[in-house]
């Protein structure tokens, strides 16, 4: 495969989203104190090679504006839950309609990013092969 211009969202995703999430990792479970067991390097790893794979596939990507809608929206949802916690609202109804609105949207972002790579990626791989079978 050679390099294209859809490859740059995926390598900026997989040098971006990894550092991030494991800061994220340290920050939501405060294992700081981890440091010299193999906790820490497992988790990078783990995080590394599920972006990395995820980064992989976002060459089938072709319509990028329902995935960074939907991903907005979803920010948007986690920072109004955290700033509902803080003011001591957390058990309210709509901290919690906002949680389940946030797993529906994450859910959405995960279908709208499959079907586009299952449609643009693999489907054509099957198409040529059974063509390639009919020959």
């Amino acid at each position: 495969m050679r390099f294209k211009r859809s490859d740059l969202p995926g390598l900026l995703i997989a040098t971006v989203v990894p550092p991030l999430l494991f800061v994220l990792f340290l920050q939501s479970f405060d294992v700081y104190s981890h440091r010299g067991t193999p906790l820490l390097g497992f988790m990078a790893t783990n995080f590394a090679i599920a972006i990395g794979i995820l980064a992989m596939f976002t060459r089938f990507v072709r319509n990028w504006e329902v995935p960074i809608g939907l991903f907005l929206m979803l920010i948007t949802m986690v920072g109004l839950i955290i700033w509902l916690q803080r003011l001591g609202y957390d058990g309210g109804a709509l901290s919690l309609s906002l949680k389940w609105l946030s797993i529906l949207d994450f859910l959405a972002l995960n279908i709208a990013l499959g079907y586009q790579v299952l449609v643009h990626g693999l489907l054509p791989v099957l198409d040529r092969r059974a063509a390639r079978r009919t020959q």
